[in-house]
């Protein structure tokens, strides 16, 4: 017993005691910090994903039929040929979807198969898909026209702030209520947030795809404003720009069809304005990164760079034009991209360095040895 008494009175010896004070239920302290964790009614937090989505972003696949997400089920998708099964789950699903969810419906089909499809039928928007507006209006231009304006929105950021959605009262309903579907409006930042994460994955494993779909946009970009601004008019409506939407909807197919239209990202040798001056600039960041580069290189570190630029939220929508027509190989074998090239890089036996990291006390030695 006593070796007992021992061995705890020493254990109570070394353990740290803190003092503490009680303090009641019903005490002003406890009624204070009582206070501090309960929310407020007016300030709630916006959660912007489904139940679906956060269940499955914690554990991948256990999500339950109840939580599922309303659509088609995938035995009937199945049954489809391919075309006809990514309209049904686009124009039925889930507003935008993600990639590595779509092919889930297509397991017998290549990625190449899939993404043909989903760029002739869909739109991307910060990583996701969305179906192309006349596959679920195709009657009503109005509805079409509000849609693709806030997907031409959310497609440049994932924030759109109130005062970049000033619109005619025409459309101002249509607007709003594809703003509720797509997004959450938060009051207190005066702006409106897009409800899905970007999928980062996406855009950077099928960059091609990602130019590609900017192209789209940029291409749509000028009409669609047109015809919002013609709404806003006095004495304007729909009825008299209808061909003028109806334009909107048929450039988006035409240029987002699999042939595309002509010179837009096959087959073109001429470096636009927007590319002449974006490319140098766009050289210099390329060196900083490789001081040693070869044409190759070049190409697919542009078409990086760009890519990583547009998702930037002031990002210079020349970048994307350049990014599209470096697409084009035949485009980087032309002389007047090699002449820009080297306004800031030196050829050496094929393969480019930077003039700007020359030294000048040293550069002639060093080219010199580069060379020999």
């Amino acid at each position: 017993n006593k070796r007992m008494g021992s061995i705890e009175q020493r254990s109570n010896e070394e353990e740290c005691w803190v003092p503490l004070k009680y303090h009641g239920s019903k005490s002003d302290f406890s009624a204070r910090y009582l206070q501090r964790m309960l929310v407020e009614e007016n300030s709630p937090i916006h959660f912007t994903m489904n139940p679906y989505d956060y269940v499955s972003s914690l554990c991948p696949g256990a999500g339950s039929n109840n939580t599922k997400s309303k659509g088609p089920s995938r035995r009937f998708l199945l049954s489809m040929p391919l075309e006809e099964r990514f309209k049904k789950l686009l124009c039925e699903g889930e507003p935008v979807q993600r990639f590595s969810t779509l092919m889930h419906f297509a397991p017998n089909d290549t990625v190449e198969d899939v993404i043909g499809v989903l760029h002739k039928n869909g739109l991307l928007v910060q990583g996701l898909w969305a179906p192309r507006s006349p596959l679920l209006f195709n009657n009503d231009k109005m509805k079409c026209l509000a849609r693709d304006y806030v997907l031409l929105s959310f497609s440049k950021n994932s924030v759109v702030k109130f005062q970049h959605l000033s619109v005619s009262p025409k459309l101002r309903d249509h607007i709003k209520c594809f703003l509720n579907i797509f997004a959450v409006e938060r009051p207190d930042f005066k702006d409106w947030k897009f409800r899905q994460q970007t999928d980062l994955s996406f855009i950077k494993e099928h960059p091609n795809i990602v130019i590609k779909q900017e192209q789209v946009w940029a291409a749509a970009e000028k009409q669609i404003t047109d015809v919002i601004n013609k709404l806003g008019k006095s004495g304007s409506t729909l009825r008299n720009d209808a061909g003028k939407s109806a334009m909107v909807n048929k450039h988006l197919k035409a240029i987002n069809s699999s042939n595309g239209p002509s010179g837009a990202l096959t087959g073109n040798k001429n470096l636009s304005n927007e590319s002449r001056e974006a490319l140098p600039k766009a050289l210099q960041k390329l060196f900083q990164i490789h001081k040693v580069c070869s044409l190759p290189l070049i190409k697919q570190g542009l078409r990086d760079l760009a890519v990583s630029q547009s998702t930037l939220p002031k990002a210079d929508a020349r970048m994307t034009v350049l990014a599209a027509e470096i697409v084009d190989s035949s485009f980087v074998d032309t002389q007047e991209f090699a002449e820009v090239i080297s306004q800031v890089a030196t050829n050496i036996h094929g393969f480019y360095v930077s003039k700007s990291s020359e030294d000048p006390q040293h550069g002639p030695l060093r080219l010199n040895l580069l060379i020999g």
